[in-house]
């Protein structure tokens, strides 16, 4: 009976050891997804805060394109075209440079997807919201396509009307290039009223870009003060 004894305890205290062992790695990797998981949420900080600039931003350089094109409608529409040939010439070819599309910051969002660690959030309030935020964001890519259809079609009709030599010199230059009514290729109010008209539809595409990142500063915001409430780090991002 000792001997039962004696391997039954020994085989509790090992048991023991291996249940208790068990218990410490667990721990510790809990413990350490805890720190990443924080990390994670600082870096998304970092990146929303990105992303509002980069919305802020872009609604500045829309202000610019919108000059740019109301100045070319009002030269195109004016009798006097030919005597500012150069300045037409110039404003026509800078809206296209000057131009952006909307790439939100999704450096964090991504490596925690594709490793797997978006499981690290631990809050559920910041998972909804995060999954909130970068579902949406998929917008922008349908944005992003539509806009650049318009951008070409805009390229295409400019092709048409400028002499491609000064255009090219537009472009090196960033100013505006002397050039007399030899430029203007064409005076035909069809081709003329197309170029406007895929002008027209770039501004659209614009406001529409211009709303979606309105949108999604207000839900940048609001994912920001979630995340700086659920895990306290109010003191490292204020």
């Amino acid at each position: 009976m000792e001997t039962v004894g004696h391997y039954f305890f020994e085989f509790f205290m090992m048991f023991l050891a291996l249940y208790l062992g068990f218990l410490a790695e667990n721990l510790r990797e809990r413990q350490a997804e805890k720190k990443q998981e924080k990390v994670y949420m600082q870096n998304m900080l970092e990146d929303l805060r990105a992303d509002i600039v980069l919305y802020e931003n872009y609604t500045k350089n829309n202000k610019v394109v919108f000059e740019l094109i109301d100045t070319l409608v009002q030269l195109i529409k004016s009798p006097e075209r030919k005597q500012n040939i150069s300045k037409l010439a110039y404003t026509a070819r800078m809206v296209l440079p000057q131009f952006k599309q909307l790439f939100p910051t999704e450096r964090t969002y991504e490596q925690m997807k594709s490793s797997g660690n978006l499981r690290l959030i631990t809050s559920q309030p910041v998972a909804n919201g995060t999954s909130y935020y970068y579902y949406a964001v998929s917008e922008l890519n349908k944005y992003n396509e539509s806009i650049m259809v318009w951008a070409t079609d805009y390229g295409n009709e400019m092709g048409k009307i400028f002499d491609a030599e000064l255009l090219l010199k537009i472009i090196k230059e960033k100013e505006e290039i002397p050039a007399d009514a030899t430029a203007l290729l064409t005076e035909d109010p069809v081709v003329l009223n197309a170029l406007i008209n895929s002008a027209q539809y770039l501004y659209g595409a614009l406001i529409l870009g211009e709303k979606i990142g309105n949108d999604r500063t207000i839900a940048a915001q609001q994912l920001i003060e979630l995340i700086k409430k659920e895990y306290r780090l109010e003191t490292q991002y204020t």
